[in-house]
């Protein structure tokens, strides 16, 4: 009986055409919580980005910072040594820009164009500027340079502590080597006594596939990369055709109701 669900948020409950929830979805999800189905939140966002959201348990930055109503159980940090090499990778070249993200506050080194159409990629507001040294006074759970594959000998070599997952042509999540959505789900399955046989994930692209390896059933948005698709339980429509709530009922754990299958 699945008793939990991990959600993905970009391309997976919101997806490119939307700025939030659709009501439908919203809804599917309080229904949920109704029955008792624990949901959670899956995401390489920090806790400043779901201050207008309703759920209540968290897994941010990929798996580094996990907390619920009752507070933080899951708190993994970049080092400062590889933050001290970050910061001097951005001085550098000061062509590059990077996201630095702590629990509460995020902080971009620059602003050009490769920022904005990442950011207006993902509907989200500009964070205010700080320089690079701003880490290496701050827990940072994950730094995000804006860079292709081109560039990323310049940072990732240099911090043999990290491990990374691209979501974008243009971005790239470094984080602690110990780190991943996996690793976020494991401790929350540790916290709320759950078995994979008792979870399902739902996930889109290539920093979600730990995830849906460790669930009992893992569900693909119609989205999804190939990788992705290849590995889920099942593959459902895309986000912005209501993959979620189609799924959702395919397994039959909310009823038909109107919902065009």
């Amino acid at each position: 009986m699945i008793k939990a669900l991990f959600f993905d948020v970009d391309g997976t409950l919101v997806g490119f055409r939307q700025t939030q929830l659709s009501d439908r979805l919203r809804a599917d999800l309080l229904a949920l919580q109704a029955k008792k189905i624990k949901v959670f939140i899956s995401s390489g966002r920090a806790r400043q980005d779901f201050a207008r959201t309703e759920m209540l348990r968290y897994i941010s930055l990929n798996g580094q910072c996990c907390y619920d109503r009752y507070g933080v159980y899951r708190d993994i940090p970049i080092c400062r040594e590889d933050l001290v090499v970050a910061c001097q990778v951005l001085r550098e070249n000061p062509r590059l820009a990077a996201l630095m993200e702590g629990d509460g506050e995020s902080y971009l080194t620059k602003i050009d164009g490769r920022v904005r159409d990442i950011y207006h990629f993902l509907h989200t507001e500009l964070w205010e500027i700080r320089p690079p040294e701003w880490m290496l006074d701050h827990k940072v759970y994950q730094f995000v340079p804006m860079i292709g594959p081109e560039d990323e000998d310049l940072f990732l070599p240099a911090m043999p502590h990290c491990t990374h997952t691209r979501w974008h042509p243009k971005g790239i999540d470094i984080l602690p080597s110990s780190g991943g959505k996996a690793a976020g789900v494991l401790a929350t399955m540790e916290r709320y006594g759950l078995a994979p046989e008792e979870i399902m994930a739902f996930g889109d692209g290539e920093n979600d596939e730990a995830m849906l390896k460790l669930a009992g059933t893992s569900v693909a948005m119609g989205n999804a990369t190939e990788t992705i698709k290849a590995l889920a339980s099942y593959v459902t429509a895309a986000v912005d055709e209501d993959g979620v709530s189609k799924a959702l009922r395919y397994f039959n754990l909310l009823p038909d109701e109107n919902l065009h299958l």
